[in-house]
Parts: structure tokens; C-alpha cells; sequence
């Protein structure tokens, strides 16, 4: 028996994960959403409604008050329980055309809000409620990576995603570290899905949404807890920061 969080379970990946977890009666899902009157939902709701184990939640990431407000909606599913797996899943990829000659700072700091203070509100916020040995993971990508880019494995395009996600992988090692201080027993990676067929990811991705999302799923149940604040490729691989 585990509970799981994820987060931007409405469609994509995340729903994906969603799909999969509830398949086993034995899970609890938290599936969060920006809004739970959004009309982009259907797909989650069939989920949700043919699988008992899946409960949905408002949380916008890019909001601090809505991310907040979890504190209040997660207790009363878990009763006694406590999640054993959050997944900082909710991204956002927006104006794919701007470089670092033309970033503005509209597009910056959407991206740094949603991608990177969204996932580290979310893991504070969830923090009381972690079980003893708790996995969180903030899902990344290696847009992220300067030496990747720097050695020609990536493309220097899509700046204001990739420098989020460059924020965001910082961002776990500065979690790790200071969960060693605060709950010693939390792991704390984040994981690069691969290029996945996705609405972010495009229908020329190498890697199918079942393939990843099941890879991830493996990997991050086998973490022990000197894996934390490491960079992990979803089928477990080490990726170079």
C-alpha cells in the first residue's frame, strides 16, 4: 500500500501516472489540477470516476495561495495516512521561440514561478504530511543541463523553459541538503522524463507516454536514501548537471 501526489494530473504524463497508479486497488492517488472547474478535465474524471483510489485536488502551481491551500484538502483523504510519493509534475512551456537575445521577462518569470517556486511551495507545503523514507520528485529535463548544452547533447533553444528547468535542478540539490537537516529520512531527486510524445513534447518525440511514465514509476520506488539530490534520466540512468 502507497499514496502518491501528483501534481498536473489532468492530462499528458500526469495523467498517465494516474492511470497506472490507480490500476493497483491498493494505491491512493492524489491528482491534482489548476482548477477543478476546468473544462480540460474529462479524461481525469473518467479516471477518477472508475477508480475509487484516485481523489482529485485543486492546485494551481503557479499559485502560493492555491498550493497552500493543500494543507487544508490533503488531510482529509489521508486521515491517518501519509504519502509515501510526490510527484512535481505541473509545468508550463510557453513562448518556445524566445533565445537568450530575445527573453523577456514576462516569459522569465512565468516559468521560474510555475516550474520552480511551484515545486518547492508544494514540497513544503506537503512536508508535515510524508511518510518515514518518503520519495519527492521534481520532474525536469535535460533542457536543464549545462553541460549537456554546453558540450552539443541539447539545443540552446526554448531559453526561458530551459533556464527554469536549470533553476529547478539547483533547487532539488538545495532541498536535499536541507532535508538531511530536516527529515534525514526524505529522498529528494529530480528526473528527466525523456523526450516524450506529448502537448509539450510534440508528436516527433522519440518516447512514448506508457514507456516513460512507467520507467519513471520503477525508479523512483527502487531510490535509496543516498540517491538524494541526484539527476536521474527516467530509466534510472545519472545525468550530468
Amino acid at each position: 500500500m502507497a499514496t502518491y501526489a501528483v501534481t498536473g494530473a489532468n492530462r499528458g504524463i500526469g495523467l498517465e501516472y494516474v492511470r497506472q497508479l490507480s490500476s493497483n486497488t491498493s494505491n491512493t492517488v492524489l491528482a491534482t489540477v489548476r482548477s477543478l472547474s476546468s473544462s480540460d478535465q474529462t479524461a481525469l474524471g473518467d479516471v477518477a470516476y472508475s477508480n475509487s483510489n484516485v481523489h482529485v485536488l485543486e492546485c494551481d502551481v503557479s499559485s502560493v495561495s492555491s498550493i497552500v491551500g493543500l494543507a487544508t484538502s490533503v488531510p482529509t483523504i489521508l486521515g491517518e495516512n501519509r504519502i509515501n510519493y510526490v510527484l512535481n509534475n505541473a509545468a508550463i512551456l510557453q513562448a518556445p521561440e524566445q533565445t537568450s537575445l530575445s527573453l523577456t521577462a514576462d516569459a522569465l518569470l512565468a516559468h521560474v514561478m510555475t516550474n520552480v517556486l511551484g515545486p518547492a511551495k508544494v514540497t513544503e507545503t506537503l512536508l508535515p504530511f510524508l511518510a518515514p523514507g518518503a520519495i519527492v520528485v521534481n520532474i525536469t529535463s535535460s533542457m536543464g543541463s549545462c553541460a549537456m548544452l554546453s558540450d552539443g547533447s541539447i539545443n540552446a533553444n526554448i531559453t526561458p523553459y530551459s533556464i527554469s528547468k536549470t533553476a529547478l535542478n539547483m533547487l532539488t540539490v538545495h532541498q536535499a541538503k536541507h532535508l538531511k537537516a530536516a527529515r534525514k529520512d526524505v529522498v529528494m531527486v529530480c528526473v528527466d522524463l525523456g523526450h516524450i510524445k506529448t502537448d509539450m513534447g510534440g508528436p516527433a518525440a522519440a518516447i512514448e507516454v506508457q514507456e516513460s511514465a512507467s520507467n519513471v514509476l520503477s525508479t523512483i520506488r527502487g531510490l535509496k536514501n543516498e540517491d538524494s539530490g541526484k539527476f536521474l534520466l527516467y530509466n534510472g540512468k545519472e545525468l550530468p548537471w
